[in-house]
């Protein structure tokens, strides 16, 4: 009963903060009123504030059927035309990476494995599972770094995005029919069939794939209401939220204030590089953006449905990323760890 206590508390401070936001006009409230209005209380109150994941994993199918929706035939054919700037994007900000973590290593006296670690561009939830299993001694400055660059990417990414915005977002006209609650039945079937079967982010994914099958055989999905991506968007706030504690705050001035200079390099890299790809592709700025952005996967695809980017566009960009992450920079991490615990013994 008190933990059913905590989520209602919880969910009720993020309702308020999203409509706080909304009140006075502030970019993306949904997303953005919840998830500081939940960090500020779990960072300077008692309250006992708690989440299930299970509440994030039915945001991340909310905007995995939006996303999915939006894909269609020529959609997939297009996003063949993007294959070498996704390549190049990433071989970038690999060596951006790497030079990120040597000035963190030199400047806050950690070992080069946890400044590697600490900077990996993306795959927050990945990277800390893996220190944590490892058994890193800097788990929490581990943490910090990782949590920083999603709270930095979330909180300034939304206003970049609107303030680049000429016309505001349109707004769906989609009710629930049982139709809609049908589908959104099976996407959640499929976000579960993709998690079991370990496709990174598969609550998310699981009905984009489904979607794109519905897309060849010509079945037609149902549009989803907007107030459904209001919910996703709370959900995902207060997740976020609660990820940082007051643990973190604990480290040395130095380290944190790095940990801000390391996201706003990322941020500032990514706005750079969208201007560029502006300029060869005929994409608007908040797609290139969010496309190039390394804010993970999940946190990407909920803005990019919310603001009506091409969230299709920038899903494959991200998703691209998060496999480089995967079957490049996480095994040269461990293979670089056990290097080391070989050599030490």
């Amino acid at each position: 009963m008190a933990i059913a206590k905590s989520y209602l508390l919880t969910a009720l401070l993020g309702v308020i903060g999203a409509y706080a936001f909304q009140l006075f006009h502030i970019p993306m409230p949904w997303l953005l009123g919840p998830l500081l209005t939940i960090l500020v209380l779990k960072l300077t109150t008692q309250l006992p504030l708690k989440w299930n994941k299970h509440f994030r994993n039915f945001g991340l199918v909310i905007a995995g059927y939006s996303i999915g929706h939006a894909f269609t035939l020529e959609t997939l054919a297009d996003i063949r035309l993007y294959l070498p700037v996704m390549i190049l994007l990433n071989v970038l900000y690999i060596i951006l990476f790497i030079f990120i973590s040597w000035v963190i290593a030199k400047r806050v006296k950690v070992d080069q494995l946890t400044a590697l670690t600490s900077c990996v561009p993306g795959g927050m939830t990945q990277i800390v599972a893996y220190a944590e299993e490892q058994g890193n001694k800097n788990i929490t400055l581990i943490t910090f770094y990782q949590v920083l660059r999603v709270i930095c990417i979330i909180g300034f990414v939304p206003l970049l995005v609107v303030a680049s915005s000429i016309s505001g977002p349109s707004v769906s006209n989609a009710h629930y029919t049982f139709s809609f609650l049908l589908f959104f039945v099976l996407s959640y079937i499929a976000g579960f069939i993709a998690m079991k079967i370990k496709i990174p982010t598969g609550y998310m994914l699981g009905p984009v794939f489904l979607f794109m099958g519905l897309q060849l055989a010509k079945i037609q999905v149902p549009e989803i209401p907007v107030s459904a991506l209001h919910v996703a968007q709370i959900v995902m706030g207060i997740y976020i939220g609660l990820l940082m504690n007051k643990e973190n705050l604990q480290l040395s001035k130095k380290m944190i204030f790095y940990a801000f200079v390391s996201s706003f390099l990322y941020i500032a890299s990514a706005f750079g590089l969208a201007l560029l790809m502006m300029q060869v592709y005929p994409l608007d700025f908040k797609t290139s953006f969010l496309s190039i952005v390394p804010g993970g996967l999940d946190q990407m695809g909920i803005i990019s449905a919310s603001v009506h980017a091409d969230s299709t566009l920038v899903t494959a960009f991200q998703l691209f990323r998060v496999l480089v992450i995967s079957i490049a920079i996480v095994p040269s991490i461990k293979y670089l760890t056990s290097k080391i615990k070989s050599h030490d013994a």
